[in-house]
């Protein structure tokens, strides 16, 4: 199971990160934007996605990926902690914060793992 300890600590090893309060929830966040925010049940975070991409994980992985119907017209999914892999939910963190980070900082970092 992925932690929520886990979660704040790679979040905020992305460039701009900042962890700021989101109704009473840990949110993470480049220049005010959320890509991520841990929920109270210690098992569930959301995320920034498109929703090709969430229409795609929930069809194919319903267990780990989850839309409610709240969500609808939101470009954020669930992701269940205690159901992901922890390198593929470094993967989808990374992914929603290149969604809000400004593309010369997205651009930079990926840059600099190729290297």
């Amino acid at each position: 199971m992925v932690t929520a300890d886990e979660i704040r600590s790679f979040a905020l090893s992305l460039p701009e990160t900042e962890e700021h309060d989101h109704w009473e929830k840990p949110s993470f966040r480049v220049r005010s934007k959320i890509f991520a925010v841990i929920q109270p049940d210690g098992v569930s975070l959301v995320i920034k996605t498109t929703k090709e991409d969430r229409s795609a994980y929930t069809m194919m992985d319903p267990d780990v990926y989850q839309m409610p119907d709240s969500f609808q017209n939101l470009a954020f999914m669930i992701i269940r902690l205690d159901r992901i892999h922890p390198q593929e939910c470094r993967n989808m963190l990374t992914l929603a914060w290149s969604l809000v980070a400004p593309k010369k900082v997205v651009k930079a970092f990926n840059g600099a793992i190729s290297s």
